[in-house]
């Protein structure tokens, strides 16, 4: 495997598990998992982790892959996975 195929291989699970990612940085910080809690409570937390999943999707121009049921992160049961 070259340095490039590796690198792309890296950037492509990132990019697949970017969602889990993303709610794993807010339970790692505290000021963070406060405001993410205040606003579970404000809106309600499908309603919440479902926009987070979306504008991640918007925000980056990604496309759905298949549904992932084993997140590391304990503040999702399941994420979907995203393709460039």
């Amino acid at each position: 495997m070259s340095s490039h195929e590796y690198v792309e291989k890296l950037v492509d699970n990132f990019i697949e598990n970017i969602t889990d990612e993303l709610f794993l940085s807010i339970e790692r910080d505290d000021e963070t998992m406060r405001e993410y809690m205040t606003n579970v409570n404000r809106f309600g937390l499908e309603e919440l982790n479902r926009a987070i999943g979306l504008k991640i999707k918007d925000r980056l121009a990604l496309g759905h892959c298949e549904e992932n049921h084993n997140p590391r992160s304990r503040l999702i049961k399941s994420f979907t996975r995203h393709s460039r």
